[in-house]
Order: structure tokens, then sequence, then C-alpha cells
């Protein structure tokens, strides 16, 4: 068909200017035209960044339905594409999509407002990257590009915006020169709300500075030289308890979330109401009215959430032209300060205190030889990350040193494209990637136990009872935990690092019991773990590309990618391996009717091998934890459809549709419970493996059910309508639409972590005065105000309690520009 439509086009050059803008990108190493760019991209300029708020990473799903991007805990940010991510976000495990920000990978992409700060336009490359981008690009790429400075001009913008829950922004740049051949732009942005959940939290206070230089050297040497600062501060996002999964003690229930041996017990509706927060009132005596396990006691008040992260950067970029190419340099280093304390999904509290520094020098030459256009590189990436990591689970808390997390990353790559005449191209991409990843680090764990059984009610079986007993008091080392214990809750003076228990509690192990005889017990379990991991791996990619007509494109691309592999401070599971992709696509881009109509179009299949999964299980002393280990294999396949339809001057329709089947063929791990007839949480099959001392080991197997974050459909629609008035004022309206097919966005595949199917709009209103300098825009985003679960975990910790983040609930606002 695209053929067809191509060979009947008039041979007229599509330099219409009253026909679709043409964005440039360099997601290839090099600046083309979108169109001409053999790889599924997506693309969004300032003005798509503003029109649709975009001031984080979480905010990107919007420009690529392929992509979701959810919060993780604390500043986090969770990427999947096509349901290739996971939902871990450590010091410990790495992203399975490499953002990039002005040409510098970032290690630890976190949610910093000097990111989108300045924008020329964002990127997003979908699928395997493992030539041009290498490693931890198995799902694909963000790239974002800030605006540069122009060379013997003065110029700027002003945008100050007000919104509901108290959001406030302002943002200002200027570019000016220094001389004829020296310029620098400095552009400083600020974001701040109160909050969109019931109690206050999801709150944002962001601070953002970028300066860059940029002179000519000389007529064949450029350089460029950049600084961002930034803070993240605010109280991040706390949960919604939705209910727990509770023993049917009194038989099974009629409740549509069951699993096989729970029943689904709903919250109260003030407490379960979407964006409620763990914070209001009814929240809270909710939370507290639940046991931990196995303490078997009541759960205390979390603690406040709070993010306060520092983040700056330096780089540079020299370019070269050597007569027979083009030498780009870019060294770069990074640091951030991460302080945060979060909550999801029931933590009493979650504290990651981290220092992350990273070196990074890439070199690219380009040139060309005869027929063949090559591009050279090579890439040396050093980071290291030292803190601590509590999570405290109130009858568990794991108090995690890591005095050093490294990772030094060496790699050679090339891409040739070989014309094999002016319209058909044969090109092919290898990447060589030698990663040498280091871990120092303990983790000391403290668990409490109660001991004491007593009837679940008169004349019943008896269950763990210990109602009253303490939890593990919040502490950031063995000694500070310690000291937070009331030290009448250790009569027998405090345990000894792996020595074994002492008596936890005043509560009687039985009537008349002394102090020494608690019905609970207190361990403290050291992990020490001190490992070195060597992988190297060859990526590479073959395509063909062809030319039907000027404005039409086919082709067709197979490549491969991986994701290091790493360490979890945890006994028997303290190492994983690298994970792996194939790809095979077939795509066409088009523009048609004298560049009104742009079409394009992408099928593909992706073998995804030895997924990497974090999630609790058993550990090698037969404990539940926390790792991070491969069990999985995935099948993914669709097509997705793009259209952009000019329809008149000043009409522009657009649509994008995804078909998308993720199938995961192999997904199976051991999960443990307290007693026989306790079954796990899951709604995978699971098989009974062992029983040990009364305590059974299953194998829960996944497989068959569809990948996570994986909607059968997504369909875009939009519209942006132009005005013109007399009086010379102008105007542009958009409407855009977003519907999602129901998903998983949890773990454990339960019915309450659907997220049902969701159609969503936003929609903007942009007014410009006669000479263009001044526009205000107003906006109402989730126009529905929608109820949109964005990740819904189960606390196994604290009664198989079920937590939901939700998306941002509607907003709406006005904004002022004025540029200069």
């Amino acid at each position: 068909m695209f053929s067809t439509m191509a060979m009947a086009q008039s041979t007229e050059s599509t330099e219409d200017k009253s026909g679709i803008e043409q964005i440039t990108v360099t997601a290839q190493r090099s600046s083309e035209n979108i169109q001409s760019v053999a790889v599924p991209i997506d693309a969004a300029t300032a003005k798509d960044m503003a029109r649709l708020g975009i001031t984080s990473a979480q905010g990107l799903n919007k420009i690529s339905p392929a992509l979701t991007v959810a919060s993780g805990g604390g500043s986090s940010a969770i990427f999947f594409v096509r349901g290739v991510g996971n939902f871990a976000v450590n010091a410990y495990t790495d992203s399975a999509l490499a953002f990039n920000v002005d040409g510098v990978f970032i290690g630890r992409p976190t949610a910093t407002t000097a990111t989108f700060l300045d924008v020329e336009r964002v990127e997003v490359l979908k699928g395997p990257q493992g030539t041009l981008y290498g490693r931890n690009a198995t799902a694909g790429a963000i790239n974002v590009i800030p605006a540069k400075p122009d060379l013997g001009e003065t110029f700027g913008n002003v945008s100050v915006g007000v919104g509901n829950f108290g959001t406030i922004e302002a943002s200002a740049a200027v570019n000016f020169p220094i001389s004829s051949d020296w310029a620098a732009r400095v552009a400083v942005g600020r974001l701040k709300n109160d909050g969109y959940n019931d109690d206050g939290t999801a709150s944002t206070d962001d601070t953002a500075l970028r300066a860059q230089l940029y002179g000519d050297l000389s007529s064949k040497v450029n350089v460029r030289m950049s600084f961002d600062y930034s803070t993240t501060k605010g109280s991040g996002i706390t949960p919604t308890f939705l209910g727990n999964y509770a023993l049917p003690l009194a038989g099974p229930s009629d409740n549509p979330n069951n699993v096989p041996g729970y029943n689904f017990t709903p919250a109260p509706a003030n407490v379960s109401a979407p964006n409620t927060g763990a914070f209001t009132p009814a929240a809270i005596d909710y939370f507290t009215s639940l046991d931990t396990t196995p303490a078997f006691t009541k759960m205390t008040p979390l603690k406040k959430p709070f993010i306060d992260n520092e983040y700056m950067g330096v780089s540079a970029e020299l370019n070269v032209d050597l007569g027979f190419g083009e030498l780009v340099v870019i060294p770069a280093y990074r640091e951030n300060t991460i302080d945060v304390l979060f909550n999801n999904p029931g933590f009493q509290a979650g504290i990651n205190q981290e220092n992350h520094q990273q070196t990074s020098l890439e070199a690219r030459l380009s040139t060309t030889t005869g027929p063949v256009d090559w591009i050279f590189g090579a890439f040396y990436f050093d980071e290291t990350v030292d803190g601590i990591a509590v999570f405290n689970q109130y009858t568990l808390q794991s108090t995690q040193t890591i005095n050093d997390s490294s990772t030094e990353s060496g790699a050679l790559f090339a891409r040739a494209k070989y014309n094999l005449s002016d319209d058909l191209r044969l090109v092919g991409a290898l990447r060589y990637t030698d990663d040498k990843k280091s871990f120092d680090g303990r983790a000391d764990v403290f668990l409490s136990v109660c001991i004491r059984d007593l009837p679940a009610y008169p004349g019943g079986p008896e269950i763990p009872n210990c109602q009253g007993s303490p939890v593990i008091p919040v502490g950031t080392s063995v000694a500070d935990t310690l000291a937070n214990i009331n030290p009448a809750d250790l009569p027998a003076g405090a345990p000894g690092i792996g020595t074994g228990p002492v008596p936890f509690g005043q509560l009687p192990l039985f009537p008349g019991a002394p102090p020494t005889a608690a019905a609970n017990l207190l361990f403290i379990n050291p992990t020490v773990v001190d490992r070195v991991q060597d992988n190297n791996e060859l990526t590479y990619r073959v395509s063909l590309e062809y030319d039907v007509a000027q404005d039409n494109l086919l082709y067709t691309s197979y490549e491969t990618g991986y994701r290091s592999g790493g360490f979890s401070p945890t006994t028997g599971r303290e190492e994983f391996a690298p994970e792996y992709i194939k790809a095979f696509t077939i795509g066409s881009k088009n523009r048609f009717l004298n560049n009104h109509l742009q079409l394009n179009a992408e099928a593909f299949i992706w073998n995804y091998e030895d997924q990497q999964a974090s999630h609790f299980g058993l550990d090698g002393n037969g404990n539940s934890a926390f790792f991070t280990e491969n069990i999985g294999e995935s099948k993914i396949q669709g097509v997705e459809v793009d259209v952009l339809y000019k329809v008149a001057d000043m009409t522009t329709l657009k649509a994008n549709v995804q078909l998308l089947d993720n199938t995961i063929e192999q997904f199976s791990y051991l999960q443990g419970t307290p007693d026989e007839a306790v079954q796990v949480v899951t709604g995978c099959d699971t098989t009974l493996v062992s029983v040990t001392d009364g305590e059974p080991v299953y194998n829960v197997d996944c497989s068959g059910q569809e990948g996570r974050n994986s909607p059968k459909m997504t369909l875009n629609l939009g519209i942006e309508q132009e005005f013109e008035f007399d009086n010379g004022y102008a105007a542009v309206f958009t409407l855009d639409g977003r519907y999602r097919d129901a998903r998983w966005v949890g773990f454990d595949f339960t019915p309450v972590q659907r997220a049902e199917s969701v159609t969503t709009f936003d929609a903007a209103m942009r007014v410009y005065s006669p000479d263009s300098m001044w526009s205000v825009m107003a906006y109402v985003r989730n126009v529905t105000d929608e109820n949109i679960k964005s990740t819904t975990q189960i606390f196994g910790s604290g009664s198989n309690l079920v937590s939901a983040i939700y998306e941002t609930p509607r907003t709406f606002g006005l904004n002022v520009f004025y540029e200069f």
C-alpha cells in the first residue's frame, strides 16, 4: 500500500511551508530528519512539552504510547517500554532504558527539574539500542536535548504559571553574545505545589539552573561547555491503602479480588479512595489496626516521607572538522546527593542516603569512504555509589551499608552504512562492551518473631498472637536502631549480631513468666557482600533501508541488547546475571499529499531472555528477603501505526495506535510461608516444593501471564486547531486523548493489581499577541479526573496490605510566556 501511494505521488519537493513541520533528531548520532531515521522513534518539541505539562520523567508517557513511566518510591522513576523493565529502583540495579541528557548517559535517572529545563526536544527510541547506546538499553533510550547557545544574538524567554494544588511554576532563559565567536545561554526554573494526595503528600519543591558557553575556536573547531545544578524537595508520593489479603477463617468470600487461600478485604471507602494517601486520620486508624508478621503485633504510624536531593553536572562537547571526517568528544562528570524517606508499599520507613558520582567520556568519528558512511566510537563510564539504605517493615528491618558499589564500563563501537544505490542502504553496527562491577556492603537484618500461640477464637485453633509487643524502631545503623529501643524491651541486653536471639518486649510468653521469657525474640542477622562481577558482550544491528520515493522509507532491522548484572545484599542471592533482548523490526515512514499527511508504521517481535526481576522471596537461609534474580523469558510482538494529517493550513489531526502481545513464556521463583496452612499471595500457579520445620516452600510459576505494563491496545488521538483574528492575535487549541487497555501494574498478578482500561483527555488553549512576543496558555489535564493506578504492591509483612500509587488527578492552570 505504501509503495503504491508513494509511486503515485508527484515529484514535487516537500519543502511546502504549509505542510507538516520537519523535526531534526540526533538519535543515530548525527542530525537527520526524523522521517529519514530507520528506527522507531517518538519526539516532542519544547512547545509540546509545555502544552502537555511535562516537567519530569513521569510525564514522558504522554509523548510515546510504548513508554510507561511510574513512581517507584521517593524520587526514582520506573521505566517500561512495551513491558521491558523492572519495578526495582535502588543502588543495586540498573534501568532497562538508557537515559541521556545532552548526550551524557545518566547512570541513576531520578526526577530532576534541570533535566527538562529549557529543552529543545525529547526523543524516545523504542526497542534495544545495543550498538550506539550500549549497555542498559534493552528497552530503548530517552534523549533529552537542551536548547543551545546561538552566536551573535541576544534573546530569551520568561514564563510564569499557577494552577490547582497550589502549583507555582516559573522559568527563564537568556542567550547573549560574549564576542563574535562566543555566546552563552543561562536558564533557571522553579516548580512548587502542595501535593495532590488528600493527606498533603505528593508535593514538589524543585529548583534548577543550567548555564552553557559556546565558542568557535576556529573555522573547524568549536566547543560547548555546560553546567547544571538542581534540587528536588517535597514529600514524594505516599501509597493509598486499598485493603488486605486475609486468611479465610470464616470461609471464602465472594470478592472478585480473592486469590487461592485468601479473601480480599477492602479498606473503608474513606481510606481506599484514590489519592487519599497514608496520613489522613482514617488511613492512620486503618493502618494501625493491622498486624505485622511474624511479630504478630499491631503496626504503628508511618514515618513522614520527604525528599531532599541535590544534583550537579558538568560536561563539554568538542567538535572538530578533520577534513576527512567529523570528531565529537563528550567528557562529563556528575554527582548526586540523595536523602529520601518513603513509605511505599507500607514501610514504616524506607530510607536512602546515598552519594552518586559518575565520570564518562565518549568519542565519535564520522567519515565517508566511497559508498560507505562510517561512525567509529569509544565510550568509558565510571560510577561509584556509597551510603546507607534502610527498609523498615515493623517486624523486620534491613539496615544496609553501601561501602562501595562501583561500575567501570568500556566500549568500542562502529556503524557502517553502505549505500548500495541512491535508494538502497545496508547498515551494520557492532559494539563490544566490557563491564566490571563490584560491591562492598553489608546488610544487618533485625527480625522480631512471635513464639506465643493463642486460640484464634474460643475453641478455635491456636495461632501466633503477640499483641502489645513492640515493633522494631527505625534506625540508620545497628547502634542507632538499638538506641531507639526502650531498654525495658531488652531484659537480657542487646543481641549480638549473628549470635542468636534475645527476648524482645515486655509481653510474657505465658502468665507469670519472667521478663527473660518474652513472647517475642529479636534476631540480628548479618550478610556481608564483597564481590566483583565481570561481563562482556558483543551487541549488533543489521538493517536494510529502501527509499521507495523521495518521502517514503521502508526498513527492516535486527538488533540485540543487554542489561548488566548486579548484586543484592542477600544471603545466597548475592549476584544476578545480565539480561538480553533480540528484536526484529519492519517499518515504514511516509509523507504523502505534498507533505500534508504523515503515515508511519512498525511491526516488531522481541525475544526477552534471562529477564531480571526484583521481588520478595527466600534467601539462602530460607528467610524472606528482597532481591533481584534472573527468572524470566518473554515474547513481545505487535504493531504500531502513527498518523499526522494536516487537513488544512490551520488544522492538524494526530493518531497513534499500538497493538501489543507480551506473553511471559517462563517466569518462576521460590517463595516460603510460615505455616503449611498458609499459601503464597499470588495470582500465579503455585506448587509445594518442600516443608522444613513446618514451613513450606512453594514454586510460584507465572508463565503464560501477560507481561507487566503491557496494555494490549494503546490509542492516542489529537487535534490542533489554529485561529487568526482580525486584530492580529492568534490562538492554538489542542485536545489530546489517550486510551490504554487493562494492564498489570504489580508484581504478583493478583486481581487487585490489574489496572482497568482508561481514557484520558488533555486540553490547552494558547493565545498569541500580534507580535508573538506574549502568549497565554490555559490548560486542563486529565479533564475527566480519571483515577489511574500507576503501581500496586502487596506488603507481606503488614497483613498482606495492598497499596496503590495513582497517576496525577485533574490539574488546571494558566501560564504566561514572554519572548524577547
